[in-house]
């Protein structure tokens, strides 16, 4: 059970890293402003939601996860005491 929590939880920081990375490009459109449209004003809304949604679920999915080993093992999952693992 909690590895397929760990590999939905690596899916959505997956999908987390593309939305930042696919948002990278529009910090080049503060030095030409005529390009910035309603059409890229959306593309740049959805993608902000997206990335938040998916970030939420990956950074307090490690806090789930402990917390479901805690209830059952009785101790946080081993492999998520680390401050960055996956």
């Amino acid at each position: 059970m909690y590895l397929l929590l760990r590999i939905v939880r690596v899916i959505f920081g997956f999908i987390f890293s593309l939305q930042v990375i696919g948002l990278l490009p529009i910090l080049t459109l503060v030095s030409t402003p005529d390009e910035f449209t309603g059409k890229l004003l959306a593309v740049v809304t959805v993608k902000l939601i997206a990335l938040l949604i998916t970030g939420a679920i990956f950074f307090y999915g490690r806090f789930g996860i402990n917390a479901l080993h805690k209830k059952f093992k009785g101790e946080p999952h081993p492999s998520l005491s680390a401050t960055w693992s996956l």
